[in-house]
């Protein structure tokens, strides 16, 4: 999945997957459960109104399918390896990742901020990582 999403990038700007998945027609899905025991799919691909996605602004669209129309539903963790050891990854952006740990040896060690109690984050460029995921099935 991450190079799929990696691969999308325009610019500086690149997608962590992270959350709830559905697996549908052989993509994957940012998603939701709804009220009414369907699975709402989100796109950032406007190519995707010609398979029943319907536009929710100009950037997002929608599609709500019964449960039992996707393959899979999952949860995505991001994760990076900087410098031989793993870090949970918060966001990405302008080419770079935030790195975070609750470990504070970890921390101390590669310099990294305190910005909550037990939460320590640290901003590294993209190329000095390799991402992976942790994909966990969702019932």
């Amino acid at each position: 999945m991450y190079q799929r999403l990696l691969n999308q990038c325009k610019g500086m700007f690149f997608i962590i997957p992270k959350g709830l998945y559905a697996a549908y027609n052989e993509r994957d899905y940012e998603c939701y459960e709804t009220e009414n025991g369907c699975v709402k799919l989100i796109s950032y691909d406007k190519g995707d109104v010609a398979n029943g996605f319907i536009p929710y602004n100009d950037t997002t669209f929608t599609k709500e399918v019964p449960r039992d129309a996707v393959e899979e539903v999952f949860f995505v963790a991001p994760y990076a390896t900087y410098q031989n050891e793993t870090f949970g990854v918060s966001a990405a952006s302008d080419g770079q990742v935030l790195l975070t740990t609750s470990e504070k040896e970890k921390a101390d060690k590669y310099h990294f901020q305190r910005t909550d109690k037990y939460l320590y984050e640290k901003r590294v460029l993209k190329e000095e990582v390799k991402l992976t995921e942790k994909k966990t099935p969702y019932s």
